[in-house]
């Protein structure tokens, strides 16, 4: 028997002979417990009637409340009385009531302002809104809320409301309740780890679309744990068409043939062997040290090699060769080169390799800081000198207007065969070796040579590099820049790299008030993937943030995604700032981040990048330049 069957039985005015023999048989075990409790030397604190409830000639509120009192329970009683006033009604509550709500029995007289004092401000309504419909439709109700003891402490309630009646009219109402705390937090946690199994997005070591293999960043904190535990040896491999592709080759052609370059890797390493796209058209594979066998890794170099040369790769139809070499480098596990180091050392080798016309050049240990800073740095300034670069423009959407009002100019590297390819790579080796200004400055002044022969309708945006904005002479570049190529200091945004304003935050802040004071704007790349971000929003005079494109890429299937951009949206235009989203792929997204709010939009969906041709006859209302270190989203240029 549990308590739903002892308040059916308190109901029953007539019990049935097997009703009563049950009501019986638990007076008997209560009687025998409190026996056993007494001979053992147990103190009672509250005792308790033991007669049969159900047999003795007592109203229906004691019933109920004796057997609350048998299944350890506490009440609240409400009597108004026969015919009288709710004004004129008489709250009590039972001592095991009076305890869960962390007062001692009789040291509290219940009154309305006291219960509703008792109750959490935030389930107040909700207790009332439950106890009139029980009134109103002479039933039971159940309802859960907090109450509050003394010394602060919560504690969750529950409770069964029912209606007295006498004679057939209500006189009162009575709450047969139990803490149900314990019950409550176990039934929030299940739900907390319901919505996050829900939320949690996939780990690092998600596959790259492209190319179906683990992305940069899993690969290098591959190769630091190789370097602090066993050593290893890492095979970085460039390839490149041995002929320039046309230039309708779009990047979906590029993406198709770095897909088939992929997969002729991972047929030829193995499932278990940890490899992937760590640039355009440079592909890295992390082995295991081989104590037996030492020849193994120049072996399996060779093997990439050959394979990749000899295939024919297909692309638009038209048959392509790969120029290929690889760079092996050996380390132990006592190395202090980096992960992203060991990648320059290949790299570097890889370049050797093909430059002395070898398949692959070896290096039995990483190279030194020295020799690898001033690697990099020399082949950031022969980029620059050699103009090595290129400009692409890509359409952004005003998602009001639904028509492009912006272009975003992205940067490309070319290279030794003419090929323009993604930066992101070329950048982040700029920025480790502190060459990243160098490369700002380019963009800077052939960007606003651009905007200043063209027609300058509306607003034009450049981004620099975080790390370029603790150059104190920057903002003088940017000035004289404007002022020799004749643009329009109104006509301007510069937009900062969020990720990198901690490291910079006081060179941020100047740059930002002096751009600001010579009549241009402000906006923030790559938000929410920082750190910080809110402070940036608060301090820096931001007209513009671009969320971050892994909020973006996925966001049709990703409810984690979802809630963040809603919430990054919302925040953005309470505080008065406009919101653009990166890397729209299909029009699904499109649609949802018009729901959302979201201002622009940009990515293949809505244009892709095409070369710049500067045309004075074209009326571009606004021309957003950015310098970026695009995701890891498309795979060869």
């Amino acid at each position: 028997m549990d308590l739903d069957d002892i308040l059916k039985l308190a109901e029953t005015r007539v019990p049935s002979p097997l009703e009563l023999a049950r009501a019986r048989r638990v007076a008997r075990a209560v009687q025998s417990q409190y026996d056993l409790s007494v001979a053992e030397g147990y103190e009672i604190i509250s005792d308790t009637d033991v007669v049969d409830p159900l047999t003795s000639e007592v109203d229906e509120a004691t019933r109920i409340a004796r057997a609350a009192q048998l299944a350890k329970l506490g009440t609240i009683t409400w009597s108004c009385g026969g015919g009288k006033s709710a004004a004129l009604a008489q709250l009590t509550w039972s001592d095991e009531m009076a305890m869960i709500c962390g007062h001692p029995p009789g040291t509290l007289r219940l009154t309305p302002r006291v219960l509703a004092d008792l109750v959490h401000p935030a389930d107040l309504e909700d207790l009332r809104r439950v106890v009139r419909r029980a009134w109103e439709r002479r039933s039971p109700e159940e309802v859960t809320f907090r109450v509050i003891q003394p010394g602060g402490s919560v504690r969750h309630l529950h409770c069964h409301v029912e209606v007295l009646t006498t004679a057939g009219k209500p006189t009162g109402i009575i709450a047969t309740g139990e803490d149900a705390t314990a019950f409550e937090l176990a039934r929030q946690e299940r739900r907390r780890l319901s919505t996050r199994s829900r939320m949690l997005c996939a780990d690092l070591a998600a596959l790259d679309g492209a190319t179906g293999l683990p992305p940069r960043s899993y690969l290098i904190d591959e190769i630091d744990q190789a370097r602090r535990t066993t050593g290893g040896a890492l095979v970085v491999v460039t390839t490149e068409p041995t002929t320039r592709l046309a230039d309708a080759i779009t990047d979906e052609s590029h993406d198709q043939l770095t897909g088939e370059v992929a997969r002729l890797l991972r047929t030829i390493v193995g499932d278990d062997v940890v490899c992937g796209l760590v640039g355009p058209g440079l592909w890295a594979v992390l082995l295991a040290p081989a104590e037996d066998h030492a020849s193994e890794p120049e072996m399996l170099a060779a093997r990439i090699v050959d394979t990749f040369r000899r295939h024919l790769f297909s692309v638009q139809h038209r048959t392509v060769r790969l120029n290929t070499s690889a760079g092996l480098v050996h380390f132990s596990s006592d190395a202090t080169a980096t992960g992203f180091d060991l990648l320059l050392d290949g790299e570097h080798t890889a370049r050797d390799a093909r430059r002395n016309g070898l398949a692959v050049a070896v290096l039995d240990q990483p190279a030194t800081d020295a020799d690898r800073v001033d690697r990099c740095r020399s082949r950031v300034r022969h980029a620059v000198s050699a103009n090595r670069f290129a400009l692409y423009a890509q359409p952004i959407v005003d998602l009001g207007l639904n028509e492009v009002t912006r272009h975003e100019i992205l940067l490309r590297v070319r290279s030794d065969a003419g090929e323009p390819m993604a930066p992101w790579a070329f950048l982040e080796m700029a920025e480790r070796v502190g060459e990243i200004l160098t490369v700002d400055k380019w963009v800077i002044d052939h960007a606003l040579e651009l905007i200043g022969r063209g027609a300058q309708t509306s607003h034009y945006q450049v981004n620099i590099s975080g790390s370029s904005l603790a150059d104190p002479g920057l903002l003088t570049y940017v000035t004289e820049a404007i002022r020799r190529h004749k643009v329009n200091p109104d006509c301007l945004t510069f937009e900062i790299t969020e990720t990198a304003l901690i490291e910079n935050r006081n060179g941020a802040l100047a740059f930002a008030r002096g751009i600001r004071q010579i009549g241009c704007q402000l906006a923030l790349d790559d938000f929410g993937t920082g750190y910080g971000a809110l402070v940036h929003l608060k301090i820096l005079p931001v007209d513009l943030v671009k969320i971050d494109g892994v909020f973006i890429v996925d966001l049709c299937r990703s409810p984690a995604d979802q809630a963040v951009v809603s919430t990054m949206v919302k925040l953005c235009h309470t505080l008065g700032i406009r919101v653009a989203a990166e890397y729209v792929q299909d029009e699904a997204t499109l649609t949802l981040l018009k729901s959302c709010g979201v201002d622009f939009a940009q990515g293949y969906q809505t244009g892709r990048p095409e070369p710049i041709a500067v045309n004075a006859e074209q009326q571009v209302r606004t021309i957003e330049f950015e310098l970026r270190l695009p995701p890891q989203y498309t795979a060869m240029g």
